[in-house]
């Protein structure tokens, strides 16, 4: 259900775009879904929406994930984040944090570093 309210929201988002794209967007909606079975995060548990400030935290840590190729290695590998790795490389958060918000961390990182463009615009867009 989220899956198809997630899916119609990028449609309205990119209204003018030619259905192709559309195509496109649910093929990715679709891959990341199955990515993101494989740690047991559904889109519903997804939902939560942090506060901006909480956001933006979240996102830059998700951006260190995305670009450094050791913790995404890791990630892929051993299915958990690599919470004290994260933390040594200069990472404003808490460990709590992490473990908090780990299936949105997940997420976003795999957004961010995997083949998403449509996502990516999507997230880009609506962080700002």
């Amino acid at each position: 259900m989220l899956l198809r309210q997630v899916t119609k929201e990028l449609k309205n988002f990119f209204p003018r775009k030619r259905s192709n794209d559309s195509v496109q967007r649910q093929h990715e909606i679709f891959h990341l879904k199955q990515r993101l079975e494989e740690f047991n995060i559904q889109f519903p548990n997804l939902a939560y929406q942090p506060s901006g400030v909480e956001t933006q935290t979240l996102m830059e840590i998700s951006k260190t994930v995305a670009e450094n190729n050791e913790l995404l290695n890791q990630l892929s590998l051993e299915k958990e984040l690599a919470v004290e790795q994260l933390l040594a490389s200069r990472i404003s958060a808490s460990p709590q944090i992490l473990e908090d918000h780990h299936n949105f961390i997940v997420a976003m990182a795999y957004i961010l570093s995997g083949p998403y463009p449509c996502l990516r615009e999507y997230i880009s867009s609506s962080t700002i």
